[in-house]
């Protein structure tokens, strides 16, 4: 009778226990962005349950400067970043900000072509009111400054000879430098350049528009990690282009999304910013693809302002379209 009483006991603990596990534990992952809008397809993944479908758990961390990002991803602490992938190709050559040792990222997705403005303070009417002024980038020899040095070289402003540039991080940092009086003139992307034009500041040019195809920031991972983590890379993917399709067919749900994520815009300014990110030249790239053109202008841009003698020729150096195609395939 005792040892039926203690068989009862151990098989109603064990039950207790089963019930209490989940049937299918959540992986947990970490992704590190940088702040702004172009956020919107992650912050939806996370919002209406596309991470967790996948069976991911991820939690999104914001960060200020690319070198977190790529220290990060490279030392396990993140799994998934999303960056300039100019950043990306920068370390890759070993043209960063710092060295990395064994870097190793490479692209899987992608996040927008192209959302830089080249915003201005009040009293930078035109490119010519910038000679003898300072710009702000995020990194000076990578990401979206050396779309400004070209925006600039295409209106006769020579870097170091006509204007002098301050790597400052994030599109707030650049913003707080203009504010500061430190620099005059930064890319930036929504909702800073609408925050910055309601402000009194000038609009000198859409960059995607002046240059055309444009790969902005991408997803990127440890190529290692991706490798020995396959089945989370692809339910990674699987979640973002999911996501992705829903903020092109589902605008009001998309845009709730965004206005509980960034405080305080009004409607209209949803609106612009939705319009800005959805239509025209530059936007999210729909079905988070890598924009092969747009790969191809970054080396463009590389191979004229990074200063160094090596071309760059070869896109799949940076980018891996391998998992984006196996996670897709029907």
């Amino acid at each position: 009778m005792q040892r039926f009483g203690i068989s009862v006991i151990l098989g109603l603990t064990g039950l207790a226990l089963a019930l209490a596990t989940p049937a299918s534990a959540q992986t947990k992952l970490s992704v590190v962005t940088f702040s702004g809008a172009t956020n919107l397809p992650i912050w939806i993944a996370l919002d209406k349950g596309f991470f967790k479908k996948e069976g991911l758990d991820v939690t999104q961390e914001v960060t200020r400067g690319s070198q977190q990002v790529m220290e990060g991803l490279m030392s396990g602490k993140y799994q998934f970043g999303s960056a300039a992938l100019d950043n990306t190709i920068a370390y890759v050559e070993g043209q960063g900000d710092v060295k990395i040792d064994n870097f190793d990222l490479v692209a899987i997705l992608g996040v927008h072509s192209g959302m830089s403005r080249i915003i201005s303070r009040p009293e930078i009417k035109t490119w010519k009111d910038l000679k003898g002024k300072v710009v702000a980038v995020d990194a000076a020899n990578s990401g979206y400054g050396l779309v400004m040095y070209k925006l600039l070289a295409m209106n006769g402003m020579q870097k170091d000879k006509d204007y002098t540039v301050v790597a400052v991080g994030s599109g707030r940092d650049r913003m707080a430098a203009m504010k500061d009086g430190k620099a005059f003139a930064a890319a930036v992307s929504p909702p800073e350049d609408t925050y910055a034009k309601k402000e009194g500041y000038n609009l000198l040019a859409d960059a995607t528009e002046v240059l055309g195809a444009y790969q902005g920031s991408a997803y990127v991972v440890s190529r290692a990690w991706a490798k020995e983590h396959e089945k989370e890379t692809l339910a990674f993917i699987r979640a973002m282009v999911a996501a992705s399709d829903f903020v092109f067919t589902n605008k009001p749900e998309a845009m709730a999304v965004m206005k509980t994520r960034i405080k305080g815009i009004s409607d209209e300014e949803a609106e612009v910013i939705y319009s800005a990110m959805t239509s025209g030249k530059g936007g999210l790239n729909k079905g988070s693809k890598v924009n092969d053109a747009g790969v191809k202008m970054l080396l463009d841009l590389r191979n004229e302002f990074s200063g160094s003698d090596k071309k760059l020729t070869d896109t799949k150096k940076y980018v891996d379209t391998t998992y984006y195609d196996k996670a897709m395939k029907k």
